[in-house]
């Protein structure tokens, strides 16, 4: 007995209808192409999901709108024409068309499309478009035909030349003779051997042919050049293979091909590449002095920080301070002289600041003015100290100097060796302990001079002395007696010491204060 089918089983027929649906939908789902139906009026009704793929569009961005904005402005309206020619023929038959569509990124894209007018059909009334990207097909074919172009031009352009020898070298056939050979009517009148060829290429041209007739080699490629008598010699690259046993051809048979173009190309090739080459280097040089202008002016950046900075702190104060004591003055008249002296001192202060600020922007500008005559280094020496004997008395400081007997001459400027000593002695007395020693000293070598200048101060951290010469530095040490330091001097000092080719340095001696050294270029007695 039969088993009985359920009263609710599907039908074989409708289950296969539905199969087929499902095999189509995700046919149509999975297809790296993209169908569109769109109304007569161009208006998409239904996307395959692969416009996303495709063209970076969801399905949904695509529908109840019309598309042809997002076609190619050269390309519309003959889509346009297109679409609605196919609308109103009503054919059924399918046309095919390219165009340019604006995919979500930006750029445009090739389309390939079949359009096929289902309008009467009631289950799709619509036109099907089945389109796929087609734009590296396209810039292909754009790459295929301009190569092809370049190559039927230099076809045109360059054309071989067919001939064949005997074993003596004579001339059996030619398509054609060049123009530029001189007499080609008489090519082979002369009975010497290749004649035509440059003589600086002829005797190698003539051992490469003697070779294909003994059968010694049997073909060869080579390069000669032939005299142009109406201009630049013409270059020539020919093959050539022994045909001695081919009756058709019996003789050498050489197909030559006019590269003097080439060797012209290879030439301004070279000539490119070594411009290019240079043009790079010069660019690398440019961008190498953009970064040092960059870095340049962020230096300059800080110091106009650091300069700010000073002004308000280094000159705000001495102004207080003199405005307090000009009133004590006024106020306190028996004090007038202790005030009046801390009015000069201010004024000292601020003096020396300003001249500070006015001598390092002179280095750097190059308008300093200096004389270079020779001077006696142990005089000058000598007058800076004694121009600091109040200051050494006030705070007890005693110097010590260990001085050659026979003078010392140096070419200088007095005003710049002036300040160079200047700061040094300065910078000793300053960081200097009351009742302290500063010692001055100097050491005589072949051609040269240097001057330490040691205090019992407590040094400079080793942390600190790379930026010993910078300007602005503003060190941990503090002066004993509450002296200004504004951060230049040392800088001044290494600017003036530089210009007068000599050199400066700090020399570390731990638990023995601070010690400088310059050292300067010496006259010779012979020197005037």
């Amino acid at each position: 007995m039969e088993e009985a089918t359920p009263p609710d089983a599907p039908k074989p027929v409708e289950e296969a209808l539905q199969s087929q649906l499902a095999i189509f939908r995700a046919l149509i789902e999975h297809s790296s192409d993209v169908i569109i139906i769109s109304d007569e009026n161009g208006i998409e009704r239904y996307v395959s999901p692969s416009i996303k793929n495709v063209l970076g569009y969801e399905p949904e961005e695509m529908l109840l709108r019309s598309q042809y904005l997002l076609h190619h402005p050269d390309d519309r309206d003959r889509v346009r024409d297109i679409f609605f020619g196919l609308v109103k023929s009503r054919s059924k038959t399918p046309i095919s068309f390219t165009w340019r569509f604006l995919h979500k990124d930006g750029t445009w894209r090739w389309i390939e499309a079949t359009a096929t007018n289902q309008l009467d059909n009631p289950l799709i009334q619509g036109i099907i478009l089945n389109f796929r990207d087609v734009t590296e097909r396209k810039e292909l074919q754009a790459r295929i035909e301009h190569d092809t172009k370049r190559f039927r031009a230099i076809m045109d352009a360059i054309q071989d030349q067919i001939q064949i020898f005997d074993t003596n070298g004579k001339m059996l056939f030619a398509n054609k003779i060049p123009d530029f050979m001189e007499h080609p009517e008489k090519v082979n009148e002369r009975d010497d051997l290749l004649w035509w060829i440059h003589e600086d290429d002829r005797q190698r041209v003539i051992t490469e042919f003697t070779k294909l007739v003994t059968g010694e080699t049997s073909a060869v490629l080579t390069e000669y050049r032939i005299a142009n008598p109406n201009g630049p010699d013409c270059y020539l690259e020919t093959f050539a293979s022994n045909q001695i046993e081919n009756e058709a051809i019996g003789g050498i048979l050489a197909n030559v091909r006019d590269i003097t173009q080439r060797k012209e190309f290879e030439e301004a090739l070279r000539l490119a590449k070594e411009k290019a080459e240079s043009d790079a280097l010069e660019i690398e040089r440019s961008n190498l002095e953009i970064r040092l202008k960059n870095r340049e002016l962020k230096k300059l950046n800080e110091e106009k920080n650091e300069l700010l900075q000073i002004v308000s702190h280094d000159l705000k104060n001495p102004l207080y301070n003199l405005q307090h004591e000009a009133r004590a003055i006024l106020t306190s008249p028996e004090t007038a002289r202790l005030h009046t002296h801390r009015v000069l001192q201010c004024a000292d202060t601020m003096l020396s600041l300003i001249n500070n600020f006015l001598s390092i922007h002179a280095i750097e500008s190059g308008r300093i003015l200096e004389h270079a005559e020779p001077l006696n280094l142990q005089d000058l020496l000598q007058r800076v100290l004694a121009s600091y004997r109040e200051t050494l008395r006030n705070k007890a400081i005693t110097v010590t100097t260990n001085l050659p007997h026979q003078p010392v001459r140096v070419l200088a400027d007095v005003n710049s060796l002036t300040q160079i000593l200047d700061n040094l002695i300065s910078n000793a007395i300053k960081y200097s302990p009351g009742g302290g020693q500063v010692s001055v000293g100097m050491t005589v070598s072949t051609g040269a001079v240097a001057v330490r200048v040691q205090d019992q101060g407590v040094g400079v951290p080793l942390d600190e002395v790379e930026r010993l010469f910078q300007k602005f530095t503003k060190l941990s040490t503090k002066p004993t007696a509450g002296e200004s330091s504004n951060g230049l001097g040392l800088a001044i000092a290494r600017k003036l010491v530089k210009r007068l080719q000599g050199d400066i340095w700090y020399e570390h001696h731990p638990g023995k204060g601070a010690t400088f050294v310059v050292e300067l270029p010496t006259l010779t007695d012979s020197q005037p």
